[in-house]
C-alpha cells in the first residue's frame, strides 16, 4: 500500500495531534493538520492532499465555508464523527462528501475507512481525467472538421484529401493536429474580418 498523504481539520488543537500522530504511526499515511479554514484552504492547495477530513465539530459557518471550497477544488473529503453525530450528519446532507469516518479507539477500524473513501477518491479523480480527455478529443474533432471544410472550400477537394493536407502540414512541423486546425480557423477568421 503506497503512502497517502492525508489533511486532517480540526480546531482542537489535541484531537489533532493525537488523531495526527496515530495515522503516522500507522505507516500508511503522511499527515499534514489545519486548525483553521485558512490553513486548510492553504495546506489543500499547495499540498494537494489525496484526502481531506474534516472534523464535524467545526462551526457551521467554518464548515459550510471549507466544504464549499473543497467542493470548487475538487479535493475529495469525508467528515469525521462520533458515533452520535453521524444522524444528525445525515439528515444536514452534505453533497460532495465522500462519506463519514467514524473517530474509534480501533486505528484498524479507522483505517479502513480511510482506505475505503481513498479508493473512492481514485475512482472520481480517473472519472474527471477521462471526462477531461474526452472533452478534448471532442474538441479537438470540432477543430480540425471546420479546418478540414475550410480546406475543402478553398481547394475545392474531397474531405479526405483536405484532411491529409492538414496531416500532412502537421507532421511536417512535428506538430499536433489540432495546433494546425486552429490555425487554420485563426486565419479564416482573420479573413472574415477583412471585408469591405
Amino acid at each position: 500500500m503506497s503512502r497517502k498523504t492525508l489533511l486532517l481539520v480540526d480546531d482542537n488543537h489535541e484531537n489533532l495531534e493525537l488523531l495526527s500522530k496515530t495515522l503516522v504511526d500507522s505507516g500508511y499515511y503522511e499527515v499534514l493538520t489545519a486548525n483553521s479554514v485558512d490553513k486548510a484552504l492553504r495546506l489543500s492547495a499547495e499540498d494537494q492532499p489525496d484526502l481531506v477530513i474534516l472534523d464535524t465539530q467545526l462551526p457551521k459557518s467554518t464548515d459550510i465555508d471549507l466544504t464549499g471550497e473543497l467542493l470548487k477544488s475538487g479535493a475529495p473529503f469525508v467528515f469525521l464523527s462520533n458515533h452520535e453525530k453521524i444522524t444528525q450528519i445525515d439528515q444536514d446532507g452534505n453533497p460532495g462528501s465522500l462519506g463519514i469516518l467514524e473517530r474509534s479507539d480501533d486505528i484498524s477500524q479507522m483505517i479502513q475507512g480511510i482506505q475505503s473513501a481513498l479508493a473512492c477518491a481514485g475512482e472520481i479523480r480517473r472519472l474527471r481525467e477521462n471526462e477531461r480527455r474526452y472533452n478534448d478529443a471532442i474538441q479537438t474533432g470540432r477543430v480540425v472538421d471546420v479546418a478540414v471544410g475550410i480546406l475543402m472550400e478553398r481547394h475545392h477537394t474531397e474531405r479526405d484529401l483536405a484532411f491529409e493536407i492538414l496531416r500532412k502540414k502537421a507532421r511536417s512541423e512535428r506538430r499536433k493536429l489540432r495546433d494546425i486546425a486552429q490555425e487554420v480557423l485563426d486565419a479564416q477568421q482573420k479573413l472574415n474580418q477583412l471585408t469591405p
